[in-house]
């Protein structure tokens, strides 16, 4: 693969717009930072590990700065969900067709949506949803399974799927970045047995990942939560509908 100064620079920008999404929205970053790696010339599954590299810089960066709102109780089991996900779609990357794929993706999209605003829909049932244990591993597990064959983290998928479950968004967001953390760790070490994590932009857009991701923490700290969950929702459609349209258009 050829490197070049005006690629250096791609994965630059990569780092920085990707990391800021992640610190805004608790989320990993993959459905934006994947495509964009495949237009800046890497292939596919080297742009799937080199993502997983970036993750834990910006998901560590992210979970610090909303540390406060970190919900601890439930962290453990849905990060072991997450780890389990993950850890099982690393393996058999490539053997599910994108199509099908992508048709989950998109049906994951729209229920995580209606987890998002579950309260406005069905307020009785919102208040029947709680995070217990079986909730959040086997949510955790589906969610980072279904993003882990795309060569994601889950990351985009967690927010709202704990939103659903009854936290409130600034700690759905900050529980969302500890789990992005120690799941994409996992499906790293995996991807670095086989060998194909491309080390140098690994390390590039990590670094300005985490400067993005600081940026993105900080202005997710100030901004409404209303806002911050309309603008979620609308970013996990539009993300699955890219997705949907780079596989069957």
């Amino acid at each position: 693969m050829r490197v070049d100064a005006s690629t250096v620079l791609m994965y630059a920008l990569i780092g920085v717009a990707t990391g800021f999404l992640s610190g805004m929205f608790g989320i990993g970053g993959g459905p934006i930072r994947i495509p964009l790696l495949i237009m800046a010339g890497m292939p596919i599954l080297h742009a799937y590990a080199t993502n997983m590299f970036s993750i834990p810089f910006c998901s560590a960066t992210g979970a610090y700065i909303h540390r406060n709102n970190i919900t601890w109780k439930v962290t453990k089991p849905f990060t072991a969900g997450g780890i389990t996900g993950i850890s099982i779609a690393s393996f058999f990357v490539g053997i599910v067709p994108a199509t099908v794929l992508a048709a989950f993706l998109f049906f994951a999209s729209i229920l995580t949506t209606i987890g998002l605003y579950l309260r406005d829909l069905n307020d009785a049932l919102y208040r029947k949803m709680r995070p217990t244990r079986p909730a959040l591993f086997g949510g955790a597990m589906g969610a980072n399974f279904i993003s882990g064959m795309g060569g994601g983290s889950g990351g985009t998928l967690f927010a709202p799927l704990l939103s659903a479950l009854n936290l409130p968004m600034r700690n759905a967001i900050a529980t969302s970045h500890v789990a992005c953390f120690f799941s994409s760790l996992f499906a790293l070490s995996i991807y670095a047995y086989n060998g194909i994590v491309l080390i140098g932009p690994g390390i590039l857009m990590s670094v300005t990942g985490m400067a993005g991701s600081f940026v993105g923490s900080s202005v997710s700290l100030r901004t409404n939560t209303a806002t911050l969950r309309a603008e979620l929702a609308i970013l996990v459609v539009a993300l699955a509908a890219s997705v949907v349209y780079r596989t069957y258009g």
